[in-house]
């Protein structure tokens, strides 16, 4: 059963050129938006951002181009660790951890939480533990998770349809009210998580889209295209999934739908 769910602003990114991601202006302002469900299985986090050994080793952890490039904002209180403790909770509680995928800001804060089980794609697992390509090199970052001990590897065959797309098999935890949905395209494993409502669904759809402005097919964004492009492992599975979540949006008003990093999407829900 879900009981409330709250939304984390797990990180700041201000990489030069906002028309790259979306924006206005020289520099971009990405947020790491992530959720933390209240259930009767505890608390889940689902995406986790940047974690406390992101801010205080950033080259470490993550390297020198992305120290340099990426325009990390380094504030602590935006870890999830800080941000479920000034909740009234202890990061004990976190019992669950579910990634769209394992971006260093997405993944970042799994370290945080040792005893919570990770529920993931295994393509996207496996895909992390080979980084083979430069690409792969440069999202994927291993100290970010490689000592965790909980996992929980979900193969991405398809079972029952939502709307028009399909949740994975073998992935009932949470009585269907917690829905993994493959997103393929940006990484070999991404993933969307819908979580129900009362009145509907949340539909966090992590790096499938990255501007609000997105979801309307009308509005052209070239120079975002050709970043998603850049980052996608495959395009062609990208824009299929694009243009699901955008007849999503203009077709069913009781799905909430938001991504990762769009800092618009992230004020709707601040309090």
């Amino acid at each position: 059963m879900i009981y409330k769910i709250h939304h984390l602003h797990c990180g700041t990114m201000c990489p030069v050129c906002g028309p790259l991601f979306g924006q206005n202006g020289f520099k971009a302002h990405l947020v790491c938006h992530c959720l933390l469900v209240e259930t009767d299985r505890g608390l889940v986090l689902i995406d986790t951002g940047l974690g406390v050994q992101d801010y205080l080793h950033t080259r470490a952890r993550l390297g020198r181009i992305i120290e340099k490039t990426g325009g990390i904002q380094h504030n602590l209180d935006l870890t999830a660790i800080a941000q479920i403790q000034r909740l009234g909770f202890s990061p004990r509680d976190v019992k669950h951890i579910m990634v769209s995928h394992l971006d260093f800001d997405h993944a970042g804060g799994i370290s945080d939480f040792p005893e919570a089980t990770v529920h993931i794609l295994s393509t996207e697992f496996n895909a992390a533990q080979r980084a083979a390509t430069l690409k792969d090199k440069a999202r994927y970052k291993s100290a970010q998770f490689k000592n965790h001990r909980y996992w929980n590897f979900i193969e991405p065959a398809q079972g029952d349809s939502w709307f028009n797309l399909n949740c994975v098999q073998g992935f009932n935890l949470f009585h269907d009210e917690i829905l993994m949905i493959p997103l393929h395209g940006h990484t070999e494993g991404h993933c969307g998580i819908a979580i129900k409502q009362n009145n509907g669904w949340l539909f966090f759809c992590g790096d499938a889209y990255y501007s609000h402005h997105q979801l309307n097919p009308d509005i052209k964004l070239k120079a975002l295209n050709r970043t998603e492009m850049l980052f996608a492992v495959d395009n062609k599975l990208r824009l299929e999934n694009l243009h699901k979540i955008q007849q999503l949006a203009q077709s069913e008003k009781n799905i909430e739908l938001i991504c990762a990093h769009d800092p618009v999407e992230l004020e709707r829900y601040s309090s």
